[in-house]
């Protein structure tokens, strides 16, 4: 505690009013501001509501000669004129809700209780607190100023409707600020599944992380109360791209250095956090897209600000502002794949919810951002926020780097043609192949909600049509007229084949592509098949197999060709996150009709089988966990590793398991502690070199009490869980 004593006139000490103690009421406010479960010492809360105190004094108070003032200061450099300083004389008066106050409630035996009003658009962060306490009598003036030994945080406040965060249903701010886990869907359009993830959004380490990435940004206070600023800030500081002290590295390579965490092996953000503060605030390695939005949803929830995970399946990356996506063959109708804009087979970012008051009306609501580097913005690797609303009406004009998300979720495809000298012409347009099946984890349940309408009218419809040319008219290729090619078309054509079915990994694969020819002619056709090794972004690292074929077609006949890929073309480049990718062009000759289209060949992961072999779980106390599922290749799995993590569980577990044999059963057991009670996740993941992607979840009731030594009577403060101990999940 420190003292200051200004003494103007010769006093008697015992006329001054010292300060004590200062009780924050943290078990209270914080239950009233919904941040009981941050595990952060300091009292936490949101701003736009009030939050009460209570200050012990050396002898009592008196309002006719007495006055208390509060400071509340935040920031490196803290001044009134920034809004960075606060002082509030405590008033009888009722509070203000629409401005900082300090009402005095009531005065006790030495005591006074006070009521703390923020504003809905205070800067967000860490506060210092001063209590100032004045006396005057007749012929003295007594000054003392005391610091509080406590922080206090200060967060946005989705429960309040002056707040630019304002989420109007219970329920959504429930899952979209307060659960700390989730679902993030991967995989392709055809199939896919979800990925549990560990936000850990109230583990101490989170909040103080947060804080951190926007001092190291120098994020200026003032714009601290503006969630657009925020989680633009994020966005940037998520990655290390920019050599900015950013929490993660991004790679996407076939192997990962010794020592490193290949991305796949990731089941959380917490430990990421914690890796990031032991190493000195030096980069974690490794991410990848679904990484970072399980980062950047921690990071903004912790603050207040409800965010969601988005998955956009045929997710393409526009490399030079045209808004469109490139693919390029030569004129033996061979993929030049170096020229091409990539297309992921899905790709992850995040949405938060808040007002744009920096936009016309209408762009409120969802805003879309990406902390995965793909594109610069404004000079630094990061994108967003851009409102969803603008993206699915083509406003592309609008902040932030719409035109990216725009072609991300409706581009078109064009197709080029490479001729030997170097040239190129535009050869057909795809108008319905990017941007499939939007997705999301569900209000309260971990089922996927397609939310693609949000994000585009639908395929080929008159507004969906005009929003797609309204933007090429932002283009940086506009002048190309990449639609005013006409063909005819009489040969129907659609690729099937493995793509469409559940193949196990080891499994032969096929493309089929089926045609009918529908015209009142013979029909000759080129049919080009190829299939490569992929990464998830649509990156080839490795041919496997190209095959071509002539068909002549009868009038109103169909045929069918097939290429077969055996386990033999793929199992020697089978690498732990690659899939194959297919590519078919067939021409037709007599009309010139193109029909160009793509695949991937995903294989089915096996279950993982997670059971948790102690009963009851009790906070604070390890538990035993074990692992099981079986290898499916017909080659040794190498370097194997087993990693769990959960909410509220901190003991995050890695459990090397060296080589597992072809085709063999394989477990393992490990031991966790759940350090908060109630209903909580552990996440599994199995990772190697051939093979990543095996999970596993179990759902666990923890006890505050062991039963026998839990006090008769005694509630677990309302929170007394039924004695099922747990829900065991595989998530392939």
């Amino acid at each position: 505690m420190r003292l200051l004593v200004c003494r103007i006139a010769f006093p008697f000490l015992a006329n001054q009013l010292s300060v004590i103690s200062v009780d924050l009421h943290k078990e209270e406010n914080r239950s009233n501001h919904w941040t009981s479960e941050y595990e952060i010492e300091h009292l936490v809360i949101r701003r736009g509501q009030a939050f009460e105190m209570t200050i012990s004094f050396d002898r009592n108070f008196d309002p006719e000669i007495d006055t208390i003032t509060l400071q509340l200061v935040t920031g490196k450099r803290p001044q009134e004129s920034k809004g960075s300083v606060r002082r509030l004389v405590v008033h009888k008066e009722l509070y203000h809700i629409d401005r900082w106050c300090a009402q005095l409630k009531d005065i006790g035996d030495k005591t006074a209780n006070i009521r703390i009003m923020t504003r809905a658009d205070a800067i967000v962060g860490q506060y210092g607190m001063w209590v100032e306490t004045l006396t005057k009598t007749d012929d003295t003036v007594f000054h003392v100023r005391h610091k509080c030994d406590e922080a206090v945080y200060l967060l946005f406040n989705p429960w309040v409707p002056e707040d630019d965060v304002y989420m109007e249903l219970e329920e959504e701010r429930e899952e979209y600020v307060l659960n700390e886990t989730g679902a993030i869907w991967v995989g392709n359009w055809r199939r896919f599944g979800p990925v549990h993830w560990n936000f850990g959004q109230f583990e101490d380490i989170a909040l103080d992380v947060a804080l951190y990435l926007l001092d190291k940004a120098e994020l200026a206070p003032t714009a601290r109360s503006n969630p657009v600023q925020i989680v633009r800030t994020l966005a940037a500081m998520v990655n290390s791209n920019d050599e900015d002290g950013g929490i993660l590295e991004g790679r996407w390579t076939r192997s990962y250095p010794h020592g490193s965490t290949p991305p796949t092996a990731w089941t959380g953000s917490a430990e990421i956090l914690e890796k990031f503060v032991e190493n000195d605030y030096q980069p974690v390695k490794y991410g990848q897209c679904w990484v970072f939005a399980g980062l950047c949803t921690t990071l903004a929830r912790v603050l207040g600000i409800p965010t969601r995970v988005i998955t956009n399946f045929e997710s393409a990356h526009d490399t030079d502002a045209s808004m469109t996506i490139d693919f390029h063959y030569n004129e033996d109708d061979e993929p030049v794949d170096y020229l091409n804009d990539s297309v992921w087979n899905f790709h992850v970012w995040n949405e938060s919810a808040f007002r744009r008051p920096d936009l016309p009306s209408g762009n409120d609501g969802w805003q879309a951002f990406d902390a995965t580097p793909q594109e610069v913005s404004e000079g630094v690797m990061r994108c967003g926020p851009a409102p969803v609303n603008s993206i699915k009406k083509g406003d592309v004009y609008m902040l932030y780097d719409l035109p990216f998300v725009f072609a991300e979720v409706n581009g078109d495809r064009v197709y080029w043609v490479v001729q030997k000298d170097g040239t190129m012409k535009a050869d057909g347009v795809s108008k319905h192949c990017i941007g499939k099946h939007i997705s999301t984890k569900a209000v309260g349940s971990d089922e996927r909600v397609d939310i693609t309408d949000t994000y585009k009218f639908p395929e080929g419809s008159e507004d969906e049509r005009k929003c797609v040319l309204k933007a090429n008219k932002f283009s940086s290729r506009k002048d190309h007229n990449i639609y005013d090619k006409k063909m005819e078309a009489d040969v129907s054509m659609k690729l099937t084949g493995s793509s469409n079915m559940d193949i196990l990994v080891g499994e032969d694969a096929t493309v089929t592509l089926e045609m009918a020819n529908i015209s009142t002619e013979t029909r000759t056709l080129n049919v080009v098949m190829c299939s490569k090794m992929a990464f998830y972004t649509g990156i080839t690292f490795q041919d496997i197999k190209t095959e071509k074929f002539a068909v002549t077609m009868e009038p109103k006949s169909e045929e069918k060709v097939t290429m077969i890929i055996s386990q033999k073309d793929y199992l020697d480049n089978l690498v732990a996150d690659g899939a194959i990718k297919t590519f078919v062009k067939a021409t037709v000759a007599e009309t010139q009709q193109l029909f160009v289209d793509f695949d991937v060949i995903d294989f089915v992961k096996p279950d993982m089988n997670v059971e948790v072999l102690d009963d009851p779980i009790v906070m604070n106390e390890d538990f035993e966990v074990k692992i099981s599922f079986a290898n499916p290749l017909p080659i040794p799995l190498k370097n194997c590793h087993f990693h769990a993590e959960g909410s509220a569980i901190h003991s995050h577990s890695h459990r090397h398991r060296g080589n597992i044999g072809p085709n063999k059963e394989v477990s393992a057991k490990i031991r966790v502690k759940a350090t908060r009670y109630g209903r909580r996740k552990l996440i599994v993941n199995f990772y190697s070199e051939q093979i990543s992607g095996i999970r596993g979840y179990a759902f666990i009731n923890v006890k505050k009490y062991h039963p026998k030594q839990k006090e008769e009577g005694e509630s677990e403060s309302g929170d007394e869980k039924p004695d099922v101990a747990m829900e065991t999940s595989g998530d392939n």
